[in-house]
């Protein structure tokens, strides 16, 4: 097995949202998302794929209380302005109506009766790059209705060019936390590589100190290239019955990825 040949608990660099790495970046976001829970507003989480935006709102997420925050978290790609309701109505637990309309005051009414009990309501949407301007449009209504309760919107980096348009600025003016979950540095590479290591179990490093400006370099400092490139030079390592990483184990890993960073 891989692991026990490398001598760790288990296999590291595979998904593992939960695994928080403490970088700089996620750090700041980390405190600007606690703002979210005092009082309704909304939150952008943008960042290129596999950057640390559901690492970042995951860690967020287990820092609520849920008998003090109600979390309803909503992947949806390429929603309809009913759909979007819908999926968030059902994720809250509530049978959907069936007008679009009607959903939206289900859901404002549900929240009202959620915070006479003392809680709070937090609404997390992912994929919103994918969202039409007219359920952006309709997400700022829903928000305004009563305002009680909290929006955070992840995307890719291109929603900030939608956010941009002239019938999406009441929206973006609605915006009270912008966050970008930003590439690592080489020494955040590093020290995350040591991350995930220590998370499996490691005792002792496994790569080569040379290898992690390659590593830096060919990952872009973008965690998910990160744990491919790592994941696979193990891999190579493990078939060889090498014990270290070298940069020629990086090199090759980098070569055998099934498409280009």
């Amino acid at each position: 097995m891989l692991h026990k040949h490398f001598e760790l608990n288990k296999i590291p660099f595979t998904p593992n949202p939960s695994a928080f790495f403490e970088s700089e970046t996620l750090n700041i976001g980390l405190v600007k998302l606690q703002t979210t829970i005092f009082s309704p507003q909304i939150a952008l989480i943008t960042g290129k794929i596999g950057s640390g935006k559901t690492i970042l709102t995951t860690a967020f997420m287990d820092t609520l209380d849920p008998t003090e925050i109600k979390v309803i978290m909503t992947p949806v790609a390429n929603p309809s302005p009913r759909s979007i309701f819908k999926n968030i109505a059902t994720r809250a637990g509530l049978p959907p109506f069936m007008y679009g309309d009607d959903i939206k005051l289900q859901l404002i009414n549900h929240f009202e009766e959620i915070r006479t009990q003392g809680k709070s309501v937090l609404v997390v949407l992912d994929e919103c790059h994918t969202f039409s301007v007219d359920v952006l449009d309709q997400l700022k209504t829903f928000f305004d209705t009563k305002r009680n309760f909290s929006l955070i919107l992840l995307g890719q980096p291109q929603i900030t060019k939608t956010l941009r348009l002239t019938a999406l600025l009441p929206l973006k003016q609605r915006i009270s936390v912008f966050i970008n979950t930003s590439t690592l540095s080489l020494k955040e590479t590093r020290d995350y590589v040591d991350f995930r290591l220590k998370e499996a179990g490691a005792s002792t490093s496994i790569f080569d100190e040379k290898t992690f400006p390659i590593i830096h370099q060919h990952s872009e400092g973008v965690y998910r290239m990160i744990d491919q490139l790592c994941f696979q030079a193990l891999t190579i390592a493990y078939m060889n019955k090498c014990n270290i990483i070298t940069t020629q184990t990086v090199e090759s890993a980098y070569k055998n990825l099934d498409y280009d960073f």
